[in-house]
């Protein structure tokens, strides 16, 4: 196959989304994926994805201003890594809460009423919120909660991105109609990463 463009997913300024996910003085977040399924991806990718790569970039650094852009291939119609052009405004943060088996169980029937509250008959809206999103809480609805460490320290990886698969808006679907999500070390941003896809 020959070599592809990296296609950007998200672009997402720290100023629009403060968090514990910018460090060392980065403003400026980019996710990028390849838009091919690999059946034979690098180390902590997902099999059957595209190939994600992260950047994390201060804004002084970014003097130059690509003009013409590099080729991209044509959209596949059996999956969906080629996403349509958007934009969102920031907005008001979500909360989102842990898978309920993740809580101490002392917590859970605390959150199983604020589930029932907030529900309005619509099932859970609150715990692991769908969507694509910064940081929270991964979705679980195919697999029970599982914990990736980092592999350069052990540290326990968190949730940095979600993209949910939407064949409406975004014209992504991934997984069995799932979520690409990737994980970081909240000790070092430096720390390979894991993507995994539910």
């Amino acid at each position: 196959m020959p070599p592809v463009a990296m296609v950007p997913v998200a672009q997402i300024f720290a100023k629009d989304a403060p968090g514990p996910w910018w460090s060392d003085g980065a403003e400026l977040l980019q996710v990028l994926w390849c838009p091919n399924a690999h059946r034979d991806p690098p180390e902590d990718q997902a099999d059957g994805s595209p190939v994600v790569t992260l950047r994390r970039r201060r804004l002084d650094e970014l003097t130059d201003a690509r003009v013409v852009e590099p080729a991209v291939p044509v959209r596949h119609e059996e999956y969906g890594f080629l996403p349509e052009p958007c934009a969102l405004r920031a907005g008001q943060p979500i909360m989102d809460f842990p898978f309920r088996e993740v809580l101490p169980a002392e917590l859970q029937p605390k959150l199983e009423e604020l589930v029932e509250a907030t529900g309005h008959g619509k099932g859970d809206v609150i715990t692991r919120v769908a969507g694509w999103k910064l940081g929270g809480w991964p979705t679980r609805h195919l697999t029970a909660p599982m914990d990736f460490a980092c592999t350069e320290c052990g540290t326990t990886l968190t949730l940095l991105f979600t993209a949910a698969s939407d064949d409406l808006t975004t014209a992504v679907v991934v997984g069995r109609f799932g979520d690409l999500r990737v994980f970081t070390c909240p000790a070092d941003a430096g720390h390979p990463f894991v993507v995994d896809v539910h």
